[in-house]
């Protein structure tokens, strides 16, 4: 009996090694939330004890931090060259399997002021093909705004600040 536990033991233990490496397979191209790496391993055919046993000890460690890739990623959102909208950067933190409360902390830095530059940002490249932008042109980049889910006060801003003073609705 003792023979059977402890080759049982040593297939875990040899299991919890191939998932790890699998594990640093995945975190090598891009940092992944504890629930991604954990959906991820067991996407990969590991099962659940070994999955959640090697995203223990990748947490223990440093490896995998859910607040240090959230602030990651808004930094990495606000200085990207393409805008983005607070509502699509706390959907995206979300469909990672950040937690509730680091979402809310970490998008703080992200601001009503911040919030409308992304905006004015989004609107003048929708526009900047256009040399006279008529009010249809307008009315265009005002809906695609809404659908990329800038806020309607950072929109209406946005085109005040592109030089028409008419509200867009």
């Amino acid at each position: 009996m003792g023979h059977r536990r402890r080759k049982a033991c040593q297939e875990k233990t040899e299991a919890i090694e191939k998932a790890k490496a699998d594990a640093f397979r995945l975190l090598r191209y891009r940092p992944r939330s504890e629930w991604e790496l954990l959906a991820r391993l067991k996407a990969k055919g590991w099962d659940d004890s070994v999955a959640r046993e090697v995203v223990a000890r990748l947490k223990s460690v440093g490896l995998i931090d859910d607040r240090q890739m959230a602030e990651a990623f808004v930094q990495s959102a606000l200085s990207d060259t393409q805008p983005h909208s607070r509502f699509e950067v706390q959907y995206k933190l979300r469909s990672l399997g950040i937690p509730d409360e680091i979402v809310g902390e970490v998008l703080s830095v992200w601001t009503d002021e911040v919030e409308c530059q992304m905006a004015e940002r989004y609107i003048k490249r929708r526009l900047v093909g256009i040399p006279n932008p008529n009010q249809r042109d307008i009315q265009r980049a005002f809906r695609a705004a809404m659908q990329k889910g800038f806020e309607l006060s950072a929109i209406r801003s946005a085109i005040r600040s592109f030089g028409d003073p008419q509200e867009v609705e």
